[in-house]
This record gives C-alpha cells, sequence and structure tokens, in this order.
C-alpha cells in the first residue's frame, strides 16, 4: 500500500508541496485543475524539482473540459515523473478519447461510470451513492478525506476510516485528499499504523 497526499497543502506549487511532505509520504497527487499556456509553463517549471525528490506521482487531470484533461495526459505521460495513475473525472465525450493507459476513471457524488481502472472517492459514495460491488475489483487509487455529511476534504474522520478498511490492499493507492499539512500527515500516519497492526500488508 502507497500512501500519499495532494499537491495542494500550501498553495498551488507542486514542487513547495512534494518537498513539504517528502519522506513523510510515498507519492504526491499532482492537481492540475486546467490545462493551457500557462499551466503547461508552470508544470515545466516544476518538472527537474519534482524529479530529484525520492517521491513518485498520480496526476489529478483537470476537471474543466475533457480537451484540456487529454492534453494534460498526453504531457504527463511523456514527461518522464514516475507517475503511478491518472484520475479522470467523467467529463462529457470522454468515452470516445483515447486516454493513456494510467488513466482511471472517478465516482462523483452523483455519478459513477464505468472504466475497467478505477479510482474510488470513498467520501463522494458516503456522501452520494454506493460505488456497485462489480467495480471493485477495478480500483487501483483510493480517495479519502473526512466528511460531516454534508461536504467532503475535510479531516480525517473515525467512520471513514473505518469505511476504508476493506479497500486497503497491498498493492492500493491511498490518497489523502485533505488540503491541509497537518491535517493530511496526520491521515496518512493513522493508515500507516492500521496497516502496520495487519502486519504491513495492507487490510484488505
Amino acid at each position: 500500500m502507497k500512501l500519499g497526499t495532494t499537491s495542494w497543502l500550501i498553495g498551488e506549487n507542486f514542487l513547495d508541496n512534494a518537498r513539504l511532505v517528502e519522506g513523510k509520504v510515498d507519492f504526491v497527487e499532482l492537481l492540475v485543475y486546467t490545462w493551457d499556456a500557462s499551466m503547461r509553463a508552470k508544470v515545466a517549471s516544476w518538472l527537474d524539482g519534482l524529479a530529484a525528490l525520492n517521491l513518485e506521482y498520480t496526476l489529478h487531470l483537470p476537471t474543466d473540459r475533457t480537451e484540456n484533461a487529454l492534453a494534460a495526459a498526453e504531457f504527463f505521460a511523456t514527461c518522464g515523473l514516475p507517475l503511478l495513475n491518472m484520475t479522470l473525472h467523467p467529463l462529457p465525450g470522454w468515452r470516445e478519447v483515447a486516454w493513456p493507459d494510467l488513466m482511471a476513471l472517478e465516482n462523483l457524488i452523483d455519478r459513477a461510470e464505468f472504466h475497467h481502472r478505477y479510482t474510488f472517492d470513498l467520501t463522494h459514495s458516503l456522501l452520494g451513492a454506493p460505488l456497485p460491488a462489480h467495480y471493485h475489483p477495478h480500483i487501483v487509487e483510493l480517495h479519502l478525506s473526512g466528511t460531516d455529511g454534508r461536504i467532503d476534504h475535510l479531516p480525517l474522520d473515525d467512520a471513514t476510516l473505518q469505511a476504508a478498511i476493506p479497500f486497503l490492499r497491498q498493492e492500493m493507492l491511498v490518497c489523502f485528499e485533505i488540503f491541509d499539512p497537518d491535517d493530511a500527515l496526520a491521515a496518512v500516519e493513522r493508515a500507516r499504523a492500521l496497516a502496520a497492526k495487519s502486519g504491513g500488508s495492507g487490510l484488505g
């Protein structure tokens, strides 16, 4: 099981955020909210620094337009970073696009569409509809945050962590989408302690 945080803990700069958690997590999820000339230039300026860190990466593709998500996916597929997964929201027309092999579709609060690689946001599911059981074998990445029953991305709560236990398998990527460094790293340590109690090979 590999544990990670998002790249938005102290602002948008991927490199500053990655340096903050290096040595404390296995990977960082790079949040790419759009893809234009400005964003591409920023990312390009951070790549060498990111590659030099003792970290791997996942990618959250843009959520604004399918065309932007594809352009970002194609850029990162060849950028040289040690990339583990690419998460895509089910944007309009996503099925008509040839995605890189690392693409995994994510469930939203109000929608879950099938793909053979899946990023399961457990908190989205808790706030909406449960993920169908036949999706479960296709999950490659788990997104976790706390919820008060109305909103997500809160500090991790006991109920959400308990609901996550069946998915914490040895090969799972687990990303804590909590946008505060102290709360995110506390969640990482709670998951690591659970794994250690189970013998260090995941809980599922």
